[in-house]
């Protein structure tokens, strides 16, 4: 049964990988959590973010949601629940984080529900179309812009577009541009292929997502980068093989 299968991976983790990063964990203990990465990525059970960039406990902050989404600033705050705002308000401004990392993916089923809209399988769920409705604007733009295209190259478009989208809206929390200003947090835009197993990472150069090569990586947004760089409707232009008016 799929329950005791986490209960003898649990059984195997504590009598393996705990003994033997027994000194890891107590240090997390006695110290406390110090990451210099925040990851927000899907809740996909397919895309775990420790996994693919096997990383130690202690080593990234992890908010995972549907589609990997960030919701603009809501100022003044309000009194409504914000999971995902406050988990990121409490890596940048709690632990310090250096990076921040968009991780989007492929065959991405929140994503499938927004590109189909009342088509989708999904479409009569309570809650999902609400938080996909996020990037309601920058799916309209890719489905419009690409018309004719495969619903495949759309979804993959939106999916890649969704990330710049959420990349565009963390820049809209203010203790998030102050640091980028600074010069003491740089946010990517990355986006995972897991029927090939390659990364890719938004070039604002090019205004596409490029494979990940090596070690070395720029970020999508750092200390100068002008935000039109990183717009949906300039990576849109950029597949559509059109030249954006800005």
């Amino acid at each position: 049964m799929p329950l005791r299968r986490l209960l003898k991976g649990f059984s195997d983790f504590r009598l393996g990988y705990y003994r033997e990063h027994l000194d890891l964990f107590e240090k997390l203990a006695n110290e406390g959590q110090a990451p210099k990465i925040l990851i927000v990525a899907c809740s996909d059970a397919r895309v775990d973010p420790g996994i693919l960039t096997q990383t130690q406990p202690g080593d990234i902050f992890t908010v995972r949601n549907v589609a990997a989404m960030v919701p603009p600033a809501q100022y003044p705050p309000d009194t409504r629940h914000h999971g995902t705002s406050a988990a990121i308000e409490f890596a940048v401004r709690g632990l310090g984080v250096e990076h921040i990392v968009v991780l989007g993916h492929a065959l991405c089923g929140g994503i499938g529900a927004l590109v189909d809209g009342r088509d989708s399988i999904y479409a009569d769920y309570d809650y999902l179309s609400t938080w996909t409705s996020i990037a309601q604007e920058t799916r309209d733009l890719v489905v419009r812009e690409l018309k004719g295209r495969s619903r495949e190259e759309v979804a993959r478009a939106v999916e890649q577009a969704a990330v710049l989208n959420s990349v565009g809206n963390l820049m809209s929390f203010r203790w998030i541009a102050d640091k980028v200003a600074a010069g003491t947090l740089i946010v990517h835009g990355w986006w995972f292929n897991m029927t090939e197993g390659r990364l890719y990472a938004f070039n604002p150069a090019t205004a596409l997502f490029e494979p990940v090569l090596g070690v070395n990586l720029e970020g999508a947004i750092r200390q100068g980068t002008a935000l039109s760089s990183i717009r949906p409707e300039r990576f849109v232009a950029a597949l559509a093989g059109k030249v954006p008016a800005f």
